[in-house]
């Protein structure tokens, strides 16, 4: 969800040759020397926004977390290909990792309830596991409920409601149910029309992604809302609309709306030229990277962490009353 949703942490096989040095994703080669605490962030067309990362890296590196200050941040954002995520926390554990904090699209319960260290889920939880320590995360139940609720008020009843996710990607799955349970609750008679996309380049330079929202459109002139599960996919549907002569676009289409308060989707909800669309957004603080280090940090000192031991953000709803790009 991205003021934090972008460029973070993107879990890299090539980077875990975990010798001499590491490069960050801060663009910087960090020694490595001993690993305390791993951090593990599966983040395929689903990641932080450049700021969001900035702000967590600093901090891990504040707290000790990184480089020669011992840990390891698993990642490299070049790659493009879905990680084994057991595979990844098995390489930091046997280079001494003491905490690990995963992401966890990817990886069962049942291998998680065996590791002997701490483990703090990021941004995700796991069912079955029991020997969670810590979650740091977002409250995706209330902003798929401020996303219903926005695009609820602007559209007519009985609405189609056109709903993007990503197919490998659980989170964005149970966000949409959450987000089409809510807006079925506001109006019983709006009819989902779900779209399941594959995995995009970055910035999806192949335009895979906007010529299958384009002929989802094409298919359902109808539809009067859009719910995209990140703000990629936000971002995409607005240059599928922009890129569309206005005959061509859903004339009735009310509402757009993202998930993560990006700096180019704040852009686009200030500055757009698109007659009738309202766009909108959840930010997220990028404060959550501090609060995820921290926690680890506490971990590796006490055993334990702070008395915080959930800590969710609900994110509020960026539209054009507030929206303000960087």
């Amino acid at each position: 969800m991205k003021k934090i949703v972008k460029a973070t942490l993107l879990a890299s096989m090539a980077a875990l040759a975990l010798s001499a040095c590491t490069k960050g994703n801060s663009g910087s080669n960090q020694p490595t020397g001993k690993y305390p605490a791993g951090f593990v962030m599966y983040n395929i067309n689903n990641s932080w926004n450049e700021e969001a990362y900035q702000h967590s890296f600093s901090q891990a590196f504040n707290v000790g977390l990184t480089g020669a200050n011992g840990g390891l941040w698993v990642g490299g954002s070049e790659n493009s290909t879905n990680p084994d995520q057991k595979q990844l926390i098995n390489d930091l554990l046997r280079n001494g990792a003491k905490v690990i904090a995963v992401s966890p699209e990817n990886v069962t319960a049942d291998f998680l309830n065996s590791l002997t260290v701490p483990v703090v889920l990021f941004d995700g939880r796991v069912d079955g596991f029991d020997k969670e320590i810590c979650f740091v995360g977002y409250d995706y139940t209330e902003a798929a409920e401020k996303a219903a609720e926005f695009i609820g008020a602007r559209i007519p009843q009985n609405s189609k409601v056109l709903v993007l996710t990503l197919e490998n990607d659980p989170r964005t799955v149970q966000r949409a149910e959450m987000f089409s349970a809510k807006i079925k609750e506001i109006d019983p008679g709006v009819e989902i029309v779900p779209l399941k996309l594959d995995m995009y380049m970055p910035d999806d330079e192949t335009n895979i992604a906007k010529m299958s929202i384009q002929e989802a459109l094409m298919k359902n002139a109808d539809i009067a809302g859009i719910y995209a599960n990140d703000d990629d996919l936000a971002y995409f549907t607005y240059q599928a609309l922009d890129n569309t002569i206005a005959s061509d676009r859903p004339s009735g289409l009310k509402a757009v709306f993202g998930m993560g308060g990006s700096n180019r989707m704040q852009d686009v909800i200030k500055n757009h030229k698109l007659t009738g669309i309202e766009f909108a957004t959840i930010e997220c603080s990028p404060e959550i990277g501090a609060h995820l280090t921290d926690e680890v940090a506490e971990i590796l000192r006490y055993g334990m962490p702070s008395s915080k031991d959930r800590i969710s953000y609900p994110g509020k709803v960026i539209d054009k009353s507030n929206a303000n790009p960087q």
